[in-house]
């Protein structure tokens, strides 16, 4: 599996907590207008993309959590593949067959068999063959829309996500999340943008974080981290001295200070690869949003008495 086709979303699997009961082992993880997901097929799927996280690295220590997340993008995968046969960027059965082909002659020379191969995968050969025409159309399919003049263009459009700009933020904190709030919060970036509060006074009288004590300054972040994503995109479209509309975070209400901007110097060559994974990611997810909400999807869900049930 090429794993620039997995979501970054599934990345956020390992902070779900592991106390989560486990997933009940159903033959059937999900149906796809009339093709079948199976749970050993979505475990395939958590062995590639969690492979890195011992946490989860075996099936039996997954939460019900990590196995639902992995069972939709199975789902979306399955759903696109589905699309994508039905269009110019099918693949033949002879092709897969070549491709099964190909796989059995390097198990061969490695003294296993496909059949070995299969078991320790713990995959039947049809979801194998399933797996070759996913990655096979998906290539081609990537290969059209994510290119490099698309690439550069996205980063000169976005540079300084990518070249490790670095920005000097502060904040202001109030941890209540309520209209009220909010309100409050736009009332203080009121003063602050008519001059009639200074951004020290606004955080001594204001501020609850642990920040406030030095006038709400945390430090310098990249595009990449430490802080959320969404407050590091609010953070990344001020310019100096500037400050944001009140932003809400499961923290409370956030107003944020640029204090400095310092430019990155990575060219498009130091970050394509992960430019193009990100990219590529983004055609998944567009894609397969055009296309779920008119499939026809089954997932088997476990009621309180433990017997199975269905649910689109």
């Amino acid at each position: 599996m090429n794993l620039s086709t997995v979501p970054r979303t599934i990345c956020f699997l390992a902070t779900i907590l592991a106390s989560v009961p486990l997933f009940a082992q159903s033959e059937t993880a999900a149906v796809v207008n009339e093709q079948t997901i199976s749970l050993d097929a979505v475990h395939h799927f958590l062995d590639r993309s969690l492979a890195n996280l011992p946490k989860f690295a075996n099936r039996e220590d997954r939460s019900a959590a990590v196995v639902q997340a992995g069972i939709q993008h199975c789902v979306n995968r399955e759903v696109i593949l589905q699309f994508l046969q039905s269009g110019s960027f099918k693949t033949s059965e002879q092709e897969v067959d070549r491709q099964v082909e190909e796989l059995e002659t390097q198990l061969k020379s490695t003294g296993s068999t496909l059949e070995e191969h299969l078991k320790k995968l713990r995959l039947t050969l049809p979801e194998l063959r399933r797996e070759q025409l996913w990655i096979t159309s998906w290539r081609k399919y990537a290969t059209k829309f994510v290119t490099a003049e698309h690439l550069e263009k996205q980063f000169e459009s976005k540079r300084k996500y990518f070249d490790g700009t670095k920005v000097h933020v502060a904040q202001i904190l109030l941890k209540i999340n309520t209209t009220e709030t909010v309100t409050k919060a736009q009332t203080i970036l009121d003063q602050l943008n008519s001059k009639k509060l200074s951004w020290s006074d606004a955080v001594k009288q204001h501020s609850e974080s642990a920040s406030a004590s030095n006038e709400g300054d945390l430090g310098w972040i990249e595009y990449s981290g430490p802080m959320p994503r969404p407050f590091t995109q609010r953070a990344f479209e001020l310019e100096p001295g500037e400050f944001s509309k009140p932003h809400t975070s499961k923290y409370g209400v956030h107003l944020i200070r640029c204090i400095e901007v310092v430019k990155g110097n990575k060219s498009f060559e130091d970050v394509a690869t992960q430019l193009r994974e990100i990219e590529t990611n983004r055609l998944f997810q567009l894609v397969a949003k055009r296309n779920r909400d008119a499939a026809r999807v089954k997932i088997p869900s476990i009621s309180p008495d433990g017997k199975s049930d269905s649910k689109k």
